[in-house]
């Protein structure tokens, strides 16, 4: 930080030493102290010998006027700084942009402040090269600033003037205060300058800010304090500004190498910015997309419309045609300020390869590597052994289906499995109630006529009802369907028919239904939340996907799983747990189901380090609940193999796995509670507890 500096190293003594504003009102003592000075540099640059410092002048100045000797620098006349050429000083200029717009500010408001004062501020980049001469009183300071020809583009630095305020600074990368004659030069003994360093983001120097004025008027260790404060507040600026800059030119590479197109709206949805891969899709020969409203791409969808409303991002497939080639509009994400404003969103956009209509899917649900049978569903524990045997025998039939369960417990998986035993030879279309605005819902589920609607597509759109005619409509989240819908999907059900929106024919559709919830149903019947005679037609046949702390058995087969799937993606050696990682693991209640079982595996993986998952590799959620002493109750945990104890009997209890694992540590570790404890993630006094509760104590 620029203020972290002793005074007394950057301030010049003769501030220190005098109160006076005027050479004239000087003290003898004080003349006698400018006259010390002069002669002391005379001494040290002309007689030979060793000088000893004296405290009236610093090292730094000292060894400063020695390398301005050395450089061949007059001391009795002026050493005027070189001129840049103009194509030279504006290639500097343009390089220095985010500088200039960092000070450009601030150095307006203390030209204003300056007006009447004989001061100049300088601004000048890490070379000493001028960006801003700015003057206050022109008329007192016109014929001084004549006089040492001091001008946007003139290089001052040490080199070229001698010892000055801003030279040191470069060269130290500290503040530094230059007064009378410890100037190099013998003509600049009527100035003084105090002058403060600015750093870039990444600690380089980036330039300095002086202000000069002549000697002892307004001069003191407040105009240096001035510096300082100018040259932190333009540092701060520029620094974010850089920031920006850089973060912005990351997004820009990484839009233009995206192989999908991605279009940026402002908030009135004109296109600002597209990537290489939209310019593919969209070749418009006469304009460019640019400043275009969207409407003329992709029609007029409510999609981007409701986005930009809502600020709610949307992931839906919108089929359009252009330029005889069929595109996708898979997802519209908002953009969203730091004051939770949507000032614009982001579209992304991909080609449809050739496919017959009855193929094209939503979310990629028919995708080969998300295709799911019941074999792939992982889980040999009796609740799930049960749950597979009951939904097996519900994909034999042909009436909705209501799958219910938590959050992460792998309903879309059962509903793929059961689509697939079924009616795999149709598509299998998924909607996610709770992610599509209500206002969208009914025309993404049932479709429109052209022209239904402000923004419909001339030729109208076939809904997702439509698009699963021989197939599976998989509606997730449907206890989020707004309740004017529901008797309509009633009657589609009931009658196997359907109508668009501002349509007047029935068209006839052939599809199972898959329902699903993560909510009480009956409950929100009960509540007037939902439709009861919705609800008993999708309760055919219903079936409850246990939760993972439900069936403890299966979290080992689930561990090595998704240990494995994450070792092969990132192509790497498989890790191991360490036993205590493992006590924590099988102890923790997965709130979260499955998925969060899977999403702790990738974080531990990425955490760990030496291919062994540590207790701190864990998500801190984890650890925590796994320091919480209360008693285990005795839940079972996991079988070692699938043929030694399938069954929920066979399985040991929390409670042994825990006396296992620890009798195993303590042996590792020959019975030493220290390190014993740190390998079990726990501390002595428990481990202490355990060994007793357990009777694990050694035998002699």
């Amino acid at each position: 930080m620029i203020f972290l500096y002793s005074l007394s190293n950057i301030l010049s003594p003769m501030i220190f030493q005098t109160n006076r504003t005027s050479l004239q009102n000087l003290t003898t003592n004080e003349l006698e102290l400018l006259e010390r000075i002069r002669n002391y540099k005379i001494d040290i640059l002309t007689k030979p010998g060793p000088h000893p410092y004296g405290d009236f002048v610093r090292p730094e100045v000292v060894e400063s006027w020695q390398r301005s000797y050395n450089n061949r620098l007059k001391i009795f006349d002026y050493n005027y700084g070189p001129l840049l050429t103009e194509t030279v000083f504006s290639e500097v200029l343009r390089e220095k942009n985010i500088l200039l717009k960092a000070a450009d500010p601030y150095i307006r408001q203390m030209e204003s402040i300056l007006t009447n004062m004989e001061s100049i501020i300088l601004l000048s980049d890490e070379n000493g090269v001028m960006l801003r001469v700015i003057v206050g009183s022109k008329e007192k300071l016109a014929e001084q600033n004549e006089r040492f020809k001091l001008e946007p583009g003139s290089v001052w630095t040490e080199r070229t003037v001698g010892t000055c305020a801003h030279g040191l600074s470069l060269i130290l990368g500290t503040p530094m205060q230059i007064c009378g004659p410890e100037h190099y030069c013998e003509k600049y003994e009527d100035i003084s300058c105090s002058s403060a360093p600015i750093y870039d983001a990444f600690n380089v120097l980036a330039g300095t800010l002086s202000i000069v004025t002549p000697s002892f008027q307004h001069q003191s260790s407040h105009t240096l304090a001035l510096a300082l404060n100018m040259a932190s507040a333009i540092q701060s600026l520029f620094q974010y500004q850089l920031e920006i800059e850089l973060h912005n030119e990351l997004l820009k590479v990484t839009f233009d190498v995206s192989d999908e197109g991605l279009i940026t709206l402002n908030k009135n949805g004109t296109i600002i910015k597209a990537n290489a891969k939209t310019k593919e899709l969209f070749p418009f020969p006469e304009r460019d997309l640019i400043g275009m409203p969207v409407e003329e791409i992709i029609g007029n969808s409510p999609l981007v419309k409701s986005v930009l409303e809502t600020g709610k991002a949307i992931k839906v497939d919108y089929e359009f045609k252009r330029a005889k080639q069929k595109l996708v509009l898979s997802s519209v994400k908002p953009l969203i300020s730091d004051c939770d404003i949507c000032f614009g969103c982001v579209l992304t956009i991909n080609r449809i390869k050739e496919l017959s209509k009855p193929e094209l899917v939503t979310n990629s649900i028919n995708d080969s590597e998300s295709k799911y049978s019941f074999e792939r569903i992982i889980g040999s524990s009796h609740q799930m052994a049960e749950t597979i045997k009951k939904a097996k025998k519900i994909a034999r039939l042909d009436d909705p289906v209501l799958i219910q369960g938590e959050s992460g417990t792998g309903k879309e998986l059962f509903a793929q499995a059961i689509h697939y035993t079924s009616r795999s030879q149709g598509p299998i279309i998924a909607l996610n109630c709770a992610a599509i605005p209500k206002t969208l819902i009914e025309s993404e589920l049932f479709g429109y006529e052209g022209g239904a609607f402000t923004g419909a597509e001339r030729q109208g759109r076939r809904g997702k009802i439509e698009l699963a005619n021989g197939g599976t409509l998989f509606l997730d989240e449907i206890g989020d369907m707004p309740l004017e819908l529901q008797p309509v999907l009633l009657r589609v059900l009931e009658e196997k028919q359907v109508m668009r929106v501002g349509g007047s024919q029935y068209i006839p559709v052939d599809f199972r239904l898959i329902a699903a919830t993560n909510k009480n149903l009956a409950q929100l019947v009960r509540e007037d939340k939902f439709r009861a005679d919705l609800y008993y037609r999708l309760a055919v046949y219903t079936l409850k996907i246990p939760s993972l702390r439900e069936r403890r058995s299966d979290i080992r087969e689930l561990l090595r799983y998704f240990l494995l799937e994450e070792a092969k993606k990132q192509q790497i050696r498989v890790p191991a747990l360490s036993n205590a990682a493992k006590l924590l693991l099988y102890r923790y209640d997965w709130p979260g189901n499955v998925r969060q079982l899977k999403n702790t595996v990738m974080y531990a993986i990425n955490m760990s380090t030496g291919g062994v998952i540590k207790p701190q590799d864990l998500p801190d959620m984890i650890r925590e609940a796994g320091e919480t002493e209360v008693p285990i109750a005795d839940k079972p945990v996991f079988p070692d193999s699938k043929e030694d104890k399938p069954a929920l009997e066979a399985a040991p209890s929390l409670s042994e796995v825990e006396r296992d694992v620890i009798q195993e540590v303590l042996a590792q570790k020959d019975y030493c509670i220290s390190h014993a404890a740190k390998a079990l993630g726990m501390s002595r006094s428990t481990l202490y507890k355990k060994i007793k509760e357990y009777n694990l104590y050694r035998m002699k």
